[in-house]
């Protein structure tokens, strides 16, 4: 996702995406994750919202491909660490 975006569909209006682009989504939800788990132990409510809503718009974008299934998703690393502390 370096480059320009230009949404490509198939004949059902599901956004087909390569798995690079699948694996760079996940890697922004782990660190859109790290960022609110963070914005909550400081208690900065303003910024969880915002970080709450990003993370929506990426589950959408990730649950709205039809090769998402090929992708293996990985343990939420924010979740890991909190819960080593």
């Amino acid at each position: 996702m370096s480059e320009k975006f230009e949404p490509t569909t198939d004949d059902k209006g599901t956004n087909l995406r390569s798995q690079d682009d699948l694996k760079e989504l996940a890697a922004l939800a782990r660190l859109i994750s790290y960022a609110k788990y963070a914005a909550e132990d400081v208690e900065l409510v303003s910024a969880m919202h915002w970080l709450e809503l990003a993370m929506q718009a990426v589950n959408r974008e990730l649950l709205d491909t039809s090769n998402a299934e090929a992708f293996t998703s990985h343990p939420d690393a924010a979740v890991i660490s909190r819960n080593t502390h």
